[in-house]
C-alpha cells in the first residue's frame, strides 16, 4: 500500500487569501507570478475558465475561487485519512433515514427436472436502519491570524478539519464492524509477526469457509507494520514489493490501514497486547455499509475573509454493520 499526499489546494488557498488583502500594485504582480498560467476553473455551465482572466475581470473576493479552494483544501484534507470509505460501500441517502435489506450468507440452486416449474427464490433478507447524524468542526482560526495575514497557518487548519472529519467516519465504521464481527483468527500466545501473518491467511482462509469472498484487509498502523516486517524478510516478489513501497494487497485482498481508536464495547482495536484486534478480513458487499445524507462541505461561508473565523466543516452519514461472518478478526 502506497499513499501520496498532495498539499496543492491548501497552497493555492493560502495564496488567494494572501492576495485579497494585497493593494493594487502587489495583486497585480502575484496574478502574474504566483498564479500558473494554465490554471483554469469549471463553470457551473461547464465552460472553463483560466484563472487569471476571471482573477483580472473580477475582484477576488467575489469571483468565488477562494470559496472553491476552500472546500478543494478540505477534501485534500480528507485524502490522506481515506480508508472506511473505501472498505465498505456507500449508500446516497435521500432523507435522514435510509433502510439497507440484506440476504442469506449463501445458498444454492435447486435441481429441476426437465419441463417442470423452476422455483422462485425465497431468500430471507434482513433490513438494517440507517440514521444519519451530522458530524462538524470548527477550524482554529482566530481573528489574530487573519489579522496577521497568517494565511499559511489558515489554509492547514481548514485541511486539518477535513482529515478530522473524514477521521470520524473511519471510527464509526470500524468500530460497528469491530464490534459486530463474527469470528477470529488468533496469532497466539507468542504475538511475533509470523504468527500475525499466519493469522491472516487463516482468516482468509476462514471467510471463504463461511460462505463470502475476501475483498479487503484493514490493519492497525503497527499490525501493517509488523506484518510488512515479516514479509520483507521473505525470498519474494511481495518482499520486494513492500521494500519498495508498501504492501497494496495480501492473500488477493486490498490493504487498507486505519490508525483511528475504536468505540467498540467488546474489542480494542490496537497490536501488541494479548487480545487486541489488529486487523479486519471483510468481504465488502455483505460486512457493513455507508449511508451519505451529505458528504464534506463547508457551511456559513460566503464572506471570504470574515467567515474564515466562524467557518464549519461538516458531514452527515451513518454507519451498520451488515452481516457478522462477513468479518473475520485478527487478534494478536
Amino acid at each position: 500500500m502506497t499513499t501520496t499526499e498532495s498539499w496543492e489546494h491548501t497552497r493555492r488557498l493560502a495564496t488567494y487569501l494572501e492576495m485579497a488583502n494585497m493593494g493594487p500594485g502587489e495583486y497585480k504582480r502575484a496574478l502574474e507570478h504566483r498564479i500558473p498560467k494554465n490554471l483554469a476553473y469549471q463553470t457551473p455551465d461547464g465552460k472553463l475558465v483560466k484563472a487569471r482572466e476571471l482573477l483580472q475581470s473580477e475582484e477576488l473576493a467575489t469571483s468565488g475561487l477562494i470559496q472553491t479552494e476552500v472546500l478543494a483544501t478540505v477534501v485534500e484534507g480528507s485524502e490522506p485519512a481515506k480508508c472506511m470509505r473505501n472498505v465498505l460501500p456507500i449508500y446516497r441517502m435521500q432523507s435522514n433515514v435510509m433502510t439497507v435489506p440484506y440476504g442469506e450468507t449463501g445458498t444454492y440452486a435447486q435441481v429441476v427436472a426437465e419441463g417442470a416449474e423452476i422455483p422462485i427464490s425465497t431468500q430471507t433478507l434482513g433490513v438494517m436502519t440507517l440514521t444519519a447524524q451530522k458530524y462538524a468542526i470548527r477550524p482554529m482560526i482566530t481573528r489574530e491570524m487573519v489579522a496577521d495575514s497568517q494565511f499559511d497557518v489558515v489554509a492547514t487548519e481548514i485541511r486539518k478539519a477535513g482529515y478530522k472529519v473524514e477521521n470520524a467516519l473511519n471510527q464509526a465504521a470500524l468500530s460497528d464492524i469491530l464490534e459486530y464481527s463474527g469470528t477470529a483468527a488468533d496469532a497466539g500466545a507468542a504475538g511475533t509477526a509470523a504468527a500475525a501473518y499466519q493469522a491472516t491467511a487463516q482468516a482468509v482462509g476462514g471467510l471463504i469457509g463461511l460462505g463470502f469472498t475476501p475483498t479487503d484487509i484493514v490493519l492497525h498502523p503497527v499490525g501493517y507494520g509488523a506484518l510488512m516486517s515479516y514479509i520483507s524478510t521473505l525470498n519474494t516478489d511481495s518482499a520486494a514489493k513492500v521494500l519498495s513501497g508498501g504492501m497494496e494487497s495480501l492473500f488477493g485482498c486490498r490493504v487498507h490501514v486505519c490508525g483511528v481508536t475504536d468505540t467498540s464495547s467488546t474489542y480494542t482495536w490496537g497490536y501488541g497486547t494479548n487480545d487486541y484486534i489488529f486487523g479486519l478480513v471483510v468481504d465488502k458487499n455483505s460486512a457493513g455499509a455507508i449511508g451519505m445524507r451529505e458528504d464534506l462541505s463547508v457551511e456559513r461561508f460566503e464572506d471570504p475573509i470574515r467567515d474564515l473565523i466562524g467557518m464549519v466543516i461538516k458531514a452527515r452519514f451513518d454507519t451498520t454493520y451488515l452481516i457478522a461472518n462477513a468479518t473475520y478478526r485478527l487478534q494478536y
